[in-house]
């Protein structure tokens, strides 16, 4: 073996130079048997890997689009999921609106509030709504709580309500549980309060206030508030119920004025 080693290393480039000579020949003399082996190992050695180079990026591309497709379903479909569960919570915060006793004829004028006045309390807020929504004097506005006040200026675009916490505002109330009747009102030094209510009248804490529906601006039913204190003067004919408000004046937002329907 050694001696073939050393002959190949004597004589390699002749060695080469026979062996092209001799695969020249037999291109030239038989090349319909050659070729095919020829260009066979050519595409083995050069084009096949290529190709699958090319073919391996060509799966990639398409696994790239088909991966920015299945984002782009993804986010529609979170998209959709996001938009479906704020209907479910504004359907549910629409029925806690309705909450109060079924008003036939009035429907809902949705608006936000751009202000809000008041030194030590709110009195009164103006919102994005005016005679160009129908909106007009005397409409009642509440919020997802409850009774928030009335409207007592319009413009075109643009209105003013007067809030419970006005302290010039009354409001014709009554307890829910045992229908006894009073005035709602508010006062700096003790907060809400319902008056006119006589000291044998049936009324605990926890009870419901609710509008009454006297006096043609607030329909009845309309939630004020729940009675968080009871007082029965021995001498005085009335008894002293204060009351906490259903609505946080101190942070409103979005309203909703009660319009009566064909108006």
């Amino acid at each position: 073996m050694n001696w073939i080693t050393n002959l190949f290393a004597r004589h390699w480039r002749n060695i080469h130079l026979l062996a092209i000579a001799l695969l020249s020949v037999i291109l030239i003399v038989a090349p319909s048997v050659v070729m095919p082996t020829v260009n066979q190992a050519i595409l083995s050695v050069f084009y096949w890997p290529f190709a699958e180079i090319k073919t391996g990026l060509g799966d990639l591309h398409a696994v790239g689009e088909e991966n920015h497709r299945l984002r782009q379903m993804l986010t529609q479909a979170n998209v959709n999921l996001s938009m479906y569960q704020e209907a479910v919570r504004e359907n549910a915060r629409l029925r806690s609106v309705l909450g109060f006793e079924q008003q036939s004829g009035y429907i809902l004028l949705p608006v936000e509030v751009m202000s809000i006045s008041g030194d030590y309390f709110p009195v009164s807020a103006v919102i994005n709504g005016g005679s160009n929504d129908s909106i007009f004097v005397d409409q009642p506005v509440i919020n997802q709580n409850g009774l928030i006040g009335r409207i007592v200026s319009v413009a075109s675009d643009y209105a003013t309500v007067q809030l419970l916490t006005d302290p010039s505002n009354r409001v014709a109330a009554r307890i829910a549980q045992s229908r006894e009747m009073g005035i709602i009102r508010f006062t700096v030094s003790e907060g809400m309060i319902l008056d006119n209510l006589p000291v044998q009248g049936a009324v605990n804490v926890n009870d419901t206030v609710l509008s009454s529906g006297l006096g043609g601006v607030y329909p009845p039913g309309l939630r004020v508030g729940v009675v968080s204190s009871v007082e029965r003067p021995e001498l005085e004919p009335f008894c002293r119920i204060t009351v906490t408000p259903f609505v946080d004046f101190h942070s409103l937002d979005e309203l909703f004025v009660l319009n009566m329907e064909g108006r």
